[in-house]
């Protein structure tokens, strides 16, 4: 399989584990040390893995609440032949984020070594129609 291939299931994953985090393992998703990095009301903001678990099978997942499911990769980068970096679009409930994910082949295995993330809208506010 190609690289785009490979790196592209991943991202896969990632979309299925986003919106439903019973579907996929979490440890072929993240690597154990993977950064989810973010700024928040102008402040940096960062995770490890082990607290981003937490938070995303510690809350109502997106297909639990019925949000509306969006996603898609803008565009895939090798940089070489085990590291990748993506930039994707995924709405998680009322948020739509723009992530950019660091990719390795750790022993042949494609893991998200981090993830910086910025929310691009929020749909808390919106009609339901709209949202």
């Amino acid at each position: 399989m190609s690289q785009t291939l490979e790196v592209a299931s991943l991202i896969n994953d990632y979309f299925n584990l986003a919106y439903d985090p019973t579907s996929r393992n979490f440890d072929s998703v993240f690597h154990s040390q993977c950064l989810i990095q973010w700024l928040h009301d102008d402040v940096f903001q960062s995770m490890t893995t082990k607290d981003y678990r937490t938070l995303i099978y510690g809350r109502p997942s997106p297909l639990s609440m019925r949000a509306p499911r969006d996603e898609g990769i803008i565009g895939i980068d090798h940089i070489c032949a085990h590291l990748s970096a993506a930039t994707v679009r995924v709405r998680i409930g009322n948020k739509s984020f723009i992530d950019h994910l660091i990719l390795h082949a750790i022993d042949k295995k494609w893991l998200i070594t981090n993830k910086t993330s910025f929310i691009v809208s929020d749909h808390s506010n919106m009609p339901a129609e709209k949202a």
